[in-house]
């Protein structure tokens, strides 16, 4: 069967380290992207969204992260993310206030780009976290 090893990390916390894993699907600057033993050598920004791997003859692990950089190299993928939330960890109530706050933020007309940018990103966060959360 054909693998790969992946590491999923954040400053908190090690949710792999070299697992072997039969595919990756991730969401980049570029958009979702899915990494296949064999794929090619890249680096790429993470954006906010949904992970999902899938363990060797295991059912698909879903979550969410926010930002961090994505490397495949020489058949290894190494995720280095802000944050990394697993369904079970994710407080659906905690997100639908936070989506709330964004919203009532970006209805403000006097907020500055890099203050309207961050209050964009909390309400991609949040509903993101919900829908994932709604799922365990």
């Amino acid at each position: 069967m054909n693998t790969f090893n992946l590491t999923i990390l954040a400053p908190e916390r090690r949710l792999l380290i070299s697992e072997p894993v039969e595919s990756l699907i991730i969401t980049t600057a570029e958009g979702e992207v899915q990494i296949l033993p064999g794929h090619a050598n890249m680096v790429s920004v993470l954006e906010t969204g949904r992970f999902v791997y899938t363990p060797v003859g295991g059912k698909p692990v879903l979550g969410v992260i926010s930002s961090g950089f994505l490397n495949v190299e020489n058949g290894a993928v190494k995720v280095v993310a802000e944050t990394i939330e697993l369904p079970g960890e994710i407080d659906v109530n905690r997100a639908k206030q936070a989506q709330q706050k964004a919203e009532r933020m970006l209805a403000d007309a006097s907020l500055s780009e890099p203050q309207f940018k961050k209050y964009q990103l909390k309400l991609q966060r949040s509903i993101i976290r919900q829908n994932l959360g709604g799922n365990s």
